[in-house]
């Protein structure tokens, strides 16, 4: 994963996380961003099919990393459920570590 980030110091700026542990992700974080019209005015076929961005749901955390300003990011697997909860995207990114929390 951190192949082509050869550190100097030690410890170096990131972390693998073996085995990967269970996080609870907030996904309009995760994401970035979050559209801010209010539902009522959508189409029922998109509040149905859409994806739910502003929930929190399991997921696992694979790394961490540090950045330049000295926050982190973190390697995240989620899954973002559709308004319907008949569907969901598979997602696998790097993410502000404000995205995650232990599961409890």
């Amino acid at each position: 994963m951190f192949d082509t980030w050869s550190a100097r110091f030690d410890p170096p700026p990131y972390r693998v996380v073996d085995p990967p542990t269970p996080v609870i992700v907030h996904i309009a974080t995760a994401i970035g961003s979050t559209d801010g019209r209010p539902a009522n005015d959508l189409p029922l076929r998109v509040r149905g099919e859409g994806l739910i961005l502003d929930v929190q749901v399991s997921g696992k955390l694979w790394a961490w990393a540090r950045t330049t300003t000295g926050g982190w990011l973190c390697k995240i697997t989620f899954a973002i459920p559709t308004g319907n909860g008949h569907g969901y995207l598979d997602v696998d990114q790097w993410c502000p570590a404000a995205a995650v929390r232990p599961c409890e």
